[in-house]
């Protein structure tokens, strides 16, 4: 499971697992009094650089400023004292490669695994001419007031939680037992349980207004944290209805947080629940974070439903094998789950075979319904 690191850089999460109950629990004890826990270490092994996203030039050409400046791969980095640098680094093959070639979009996003210790880059690149990549809704204007004290408590749940994460108290592995329909970790532990017992009372009181909050208010930040706060909703299908615009929001946040909530959503639903077109659409988003959200989302849906194989591969066949043959487990594990599903086969991670797959079943099964993403 990928790790928060401060600096960053968009953090990349995994779905997790999520079931609903919308009684606050009994208020528990304080825990007992236990001695300091050790400070999380934060030497990662640097793992290497990828690219993600054009259609003109080779990842080695583009991928060369950067490593002319970043360690080897396999060397370790302490974050804590080189964490600086490595982002000076990186800032540097950006301008070098902006500069020569000129992008829409270039945006580095460092990714940190907490199970293994290794970290990440990927350089994600929006080529000219591709700028139909960035169109998203405009950016909201309004401003709704926190209802009843529900954005402070989520801030303070979510960092209580970092803490017990960073000080190797809770795992990035447990989910469970998760009370709404989306949970980061450790829920279960008594500390979170408080804090997390106005959420679960106060969320369903206030689910509208947190809606509008999510749809209408221009600062971002309140629009990220009222969709993490709509998975106290009280139904999967609410939940989901609330969520559903928010993929198309102009702020990658707010984008990141709805499409965390959806999958694990969808992820136990009996039926599809997101739109499919809308699911298409954010896999060819510019950032991994808006990809691999899209890609777990989209694997979820084929669970039960495989209809429109055919929509899908014309759609979004190039972008699944370009992240299944990255080496960011965020991106290829979600679309390598895509096309075993799709196909009833399962190649591993032989990429030729996979290719081959999708090249025939394109040119055998036409898209059912017009292609929403036609340029």
């Amino acid at each position: 499971m990928a790790r928060r690191l401060r600096w960053l850089v968009p953090l990349m999460l995994l779905g997790g697992c999520a079931h609903h109950q919308v009684e606050a629990p009994h208020a528990q004890p304080p825990p007992p009094a236990k001695a300091p826990a050790a400070k999380a270490t934060m030497v990662y092994r640097f793992e290497g650089i990828e690219l993600f996203g054009t259609r003109k030039y080779t990842r080695e050409e583009l991928l060369a400023p950067y490593l002319a400046e970043l360690p080897t791969a396999g060397t370790l980095l302490d974050m804590e004292k080189d964490g600086t640098a490595f982002i000076q680094a990186l800032a540097k093959g950006k301008e070098t490669i902006q500069s020569r070639h000129g992008f829409a979009l270039i945006r580095n996003s460092v990714t940190a695994y907490a199970k293994d210790m290794t970290l990440r880059v990927t350089v994600d690149v929006v080529d000219l001419g591709d700028e139909w990549r960035l169109e998203y809704a405009p950016a909201p204007t309004g401003s709704v007031p926190e209802p009843d004290g529900l954005l402070a408590a989520w801030s303070t749940y979510l960092t209580r939680m970092w803490k017990l994460v960073n000080t190797g108290v809770i795992s990035t592995e447990d989910t469970e037992p998760c009370r709404a329909f989306h949970c980061f970790y450790g829920p279960g532990h008594p500390e979170l349980m408080q804090l997390e017992a106005p959420l679960l009372a106060g969320v369903p009181t206030h689910f509208e207004t947190l809606v509008r909050m999510a749809h209408t208010d221009q600062d971002p930040k309140k629009r990220e944290q009222a969709a993490y706060l709509l998975a106290y909703g009280p139904s999967r299908e609410e939940v989901a209805r609330a969520l559903v615009p928010l993929m198309s929001d102009s702020n990658e946040a707010p984008r990141n947080a709805a499409m965390r909530v959806l999958w694990s959503v969808q992820e136990k639903a009996d039926r599809p629940l997101v739109p499919l077109e809308k699911v298409l659409r954010a896999i060819h988003g510019p950032l991994i974070s808006d990809r691999n959200k899209a890609a777990g989302l989209l694997a979820a849906l084929v669970s039960k439903d495989t209809s429109q194989r055919g929509l899908i591969l014309h759609e979004t066949g190039e972008v699944l094998l370009e992240m299944a043959t990255a080496k960011q487990v965020i991106e290829r594990k979600p679309a390598l789950d895509i096309l075993r599903t799709l196909s009833g086969k399962d190649f591993g991670e032989d990429l030729a075979s996979w290719r081959a797959w999708v090249q025939e079943t394109r040119a055998t099964q036409p898209p059912r319904a017009p292609s929403p993403n036609q340029r």
